[in-house]
């Protein structure tokens, strides 16, 4: 087997990034207190004939992380594009991902598995490298959240739109090495939630009852990755989760037993910007210089399906220079 790293990050967020008072008017206006316990305050809609479609999102998260890690995309085996938030029957979105990046030699498809795609995908393209025939993959999460809430609902305050990218390459010297994942499914849970005919989400749970599902799905997969990697908790220096909401926010901290002051989240200022969520607070916290070389990061995320997942990373150096101009 192989020694499997990222290599590069990258990520995009929309030109348009809308704070609570630019946002269209909501149905009710908020309570005293409502904005603080929705806990975002900026978030980005993604305009489609602007040339932020889930592709070309997805492209410019790509091409960031690619130059990154220095890697043509001609020399990609693999490409990898998590979504669910526009779903298409035919074509896919990887295929035309593909022949925006010009990485012409890659197999490319697209994964669903809602929140937890990007870490799903990681680990798809994990297996694929660490047998050996392939070299290089470009995983992507690329979403439009913010077109599945009901508009003029509280939703509109929380979901936003984006992508992150991270580019995968066996044996190479540098980057954060992959010290393990988790990916688990709950099927008996599938109908928790759904897209209604309209096209919104509905949960069909109490809040409740959701916050301590999604603190179990955190909970439950990194304890198993964990112990799999001969490693506890004490031995992670950050946790970079996927958002959900500010409640989930809250119980994963209990769930996971760690210091509020350990989880590196930017909720506050994308929103809930579903499997991309990682990888994009991933790329600003590693550029911010939060994240060091030698850091354990756990990263772990749910989705409705019902989907669970975990990643452990080492992290080591990586280039974060920002885009040119």
């Amino acid at each position: 087997m192989y020694d499997v790293r990222i290599t590069g990050l990258g990520s995009y967020l929309p030109a348009l990034m809308h704070t609570n008072e630019t946002l269209p008017p909501l149905d009710a206006p908020l309570a005293p207190g409502d904005a603080e316990r929705i806990g975002v305050f900026r978030r980005g809609w993604a305009d489609a004939a602007a040339g932020e479609s889930i592709a070309e999102m997805a492209a410019a998260a790509g091409r960031q992380a690619l130059r990154r890690a220095g890697v043509d995309a001609a020399a990609l085996d693999l490409v990898i594009l998590a979504n669910w938030t526009e779903r298409r029957y035919l074509p896919d979105h990887a295929p035309k991902l593909q022949a925006l990046l010009g990485a012409t030699g890659a197999a490319a498809f697209d994964l669903g598995t809602a929140c937890a795609g990007f870490v799903y995908g990681i680990g798809i393209a994990h297996a694929f490298l660490e047998g050996g025939r392939f070299a290089r993959a470009l995983v992507v999460a690329s979403e439009v959240t913010s077109r599945r809430g009901r508009p003029g609902s509280k939703s509109s305050l929380i979901f936003g739109d984006g992508a992150g990218a991270a580019v995968l390459e066996r044996g190479a010297p540098a980057g954060a090495r992959i010290l393990g994942y988790e990916l688990a499914t709950e099927g008996a849970l599938h109908g928790a939630m759904e897209i209604d005919e309209r096209g919104w989400v509905k949960t069909h749970i109490p809040q409740r009852e959701l916050n301590a599902l999604a603190a179990r799905s955190f909970a439950e997969p990194s304890a198993r990755l964990l112990a799999r990697a001969g490693r506890t908790m004490a031995d992670v220096d950050w946790v970079v989760p996927h958002s959900g909401t500010a409640g989930i926010q809250a119980t994963l901290v209990r769930a996971l037993g760690v210091p509020a002051e350990k989880v590196l989240s930017n909720f506050a200022r994308v929103g809930n910007v579903s499997s991309a969520a990682i990888p994009i607070a991933l790329d600003e916290f590693v550029s911010a210089g939060r994240i060091r070389q030698g850091d354990v990061v756990l990263s772990p995320t749910t989705g409705s399906g019902w989907y669970a997942a975990a990643l452990l990373y080492e992290m080591g150096t990586l280039d974060v220079t920002p885009e040119p101009g």
